[in-house]
């Protein structure tokens, strides 16, 4: 996943520097490339060094131009404010300020001077304040700017939607020019039956060498065969069609018609999640059920967040007893949440209140268990909230399945925060998380996109 930084180093125009000035914070402009370089990034410039207004604005320029998805701008000592919010505006991306913090150096100063004309300008950004050696200092760095580049890597994207809202959902649905303006996703709209024209018309044999796969990789595949054939060949048509397309991520309606048409994309989802197929290893594709714009907006920024998997599960019902959020959907959960590939079974369709025509199929398993950070966008009142959560995936035996709906992927949560805060705080029946504690960085990431965040702990 490309995390690509512009870094910018500046100190002020005057002619009355001495020379041995000038040539530490040029020197130190490699310092700080290599730091950002060992931390992930890939890290752009235009040289090393950059001093008036106007060699400000150009270099700005020039790095928006080459994609940079953030801005570091080192100031080694006083520098001009105008300098530095000239830089910004051209480039147009959040800015982490990294001043020096060497002794003697007076980058505090110019850090300061210049973070306060940027917030006069309306632009935003953060200073850091430490040496370029130091963990502490390097590892908010690093979470300042992975924030920054998830939340513009949706510029210029496009969201695959097939079909329109169902299930009289509210919160699936956006207005596509609020989603442009303020997110910079483009949404292209489809209709489902493109997809099934194209997987009927795929001869059986395009599906065996992905149904030989399944049946090797995985625990046990109890859905029928000609039920299998139809569900790869829909996950090949899907992948084919997206490509053509010009795709970056996904979301279907299926419900309520496509069972009773030909089947459902479950292994579809299941399959585009994960970082493998019987290809081998390839890169995940986010694919939100029942058309849910703002699920597959808030999947996509923790994919490029943490590199996934992501999931998408619905909040299915609270344990009283034993203090457990059961969470599962029809079918949309990649199967890397499994502790292992073996210990997926695919079951038989998991959505029973509908009348089928062929069958469908589930990748049954229960999630494994690790610390998760829970999120969701979702709008109040036509504002842009991001919910934020704390929680961890507690194992639990297959059985428990039984329960709810034996077919399903399920994940089991223990909050890690008030309960009725958290439900009070839920704006959807559809929830997301992803391995890890990155709330600072969804929060972080929300505020860039002039999102709301509510954390809730």
């Amino acid at each position: 996943m490309r995390r690509v930084v512009g870094l910018i180093s500046t100190m002020s125009p005057d002619k009355t520097w001495a020379p041995e000035v000038l040539e530490r914070v040029a020197s130190t402009h490699d310092v700080v490339k290599a730091a950002l370089t060992e931390l992930g990034f890939e890290v752009l410039d235009e040289g090393r060094l950059h001093r008036s207004p106007a060699e400000m604005a150009a270099a700005g320029r020039a790095l928006r131009a080459r994609g940079v998805q953030a801005l570091a701008l080192y100031v080694g000592t006083w520098t001009y404010s105008n300098a530095a919010a000239a830089a910004a505006l051209e480039a147009a991306v959040p800015i982490v300020l990294w001043a020096d913090a060497m002794p003697g150096t007076c980058g505090l100063v110019g850090a300061t001077a210049a973070r306060g004309g940027l917030a006069e300008v309306g632009v935003r950004a953060h200073l850091v304040y430490g040496r370029f050696d130091d963990e502490r200092t390097r590892a908010r760095v690093r979470s300042l700017l992975v924030s920054a580049c998830a939340a513009m890597s949706l510029r210029g994207q496009v969201l695959g939607l097939g079909g329109g809202r169902t299930l009289g959902i509210l919160t699936a649905a956006c207005d596509p020019s609020d989603v442009l303006r303020r997110f910079g996703v483009d949404i292209d709209v489809f209709e489902q039956l493109e997809v099934i024209q194209r997987a009927e018309a795929m001869p059986d044999s395009a599906a065996e060498p992905c149904l030989m796969w399944i049946h090797e990789a995985f625990g046990e595949v109890v859905a029928l065969r000609d039920v299998m054939i139809r569900q790869v060949k829909l996950y090949l048509a899907i992948q084919e069609f997206a490509r053509e397309r010009g795709y970056d991520f996904l979301a279907v309606r299926c419900l309520p018609e496509l069972p009773g048409i030909y089947t459902t994309f479950c292994l579809a989802h299941a399959l585009l999640g994960d970082a493998e197929d019987h290809t081998g290893a390839k890169p995940r594709m986010v694919f939100s059920c029942e058309a849910d714009i703002n699920a597959a907006l808030t999947m996509q920024l923790l994919l490029h967040l943490t590199g996934g998997p992501v999931l998408f599960t619905d909040l299915t019902e609270f344990d009283l007893d034993e203090g457990l959020l059961v969470t599962c959907n029809c079918g949309s959960q990649p199967t890397d949440f499994a502790p292992c590939k073996k210990d997926v079974r695919w079951e038989r369709e998991g959505v029973h209140e509908f009348n089928w025509r062929y069958g469908g199929t589930c990748p049954q398993h229960v999630a494994r268990a690790g610390e998760v950070t829970l999120a969701r966008l979702s709008r109040c009142a036509g504002e842009y909230e991001m919910l934020i959560a704390p929680a961890e995936v507690v194992e639990v035996s297959r059985e428990r399945l039984r329960r709810t709906i034996w077919e399903r992927p399920h994940a089991f949560l223990r909050l890690h925060c008030d309960r009725d805060r958290f439900l009070d705080a839920v704006r959807s029946n559809h929830i997301h998380l992803v391995y890890g504690d990155w709330r600072a960085e969804v929060e972080e990431m929300s505020a860039v996109l002039g999102v709301r965040p509510v954390l809730v702990d």
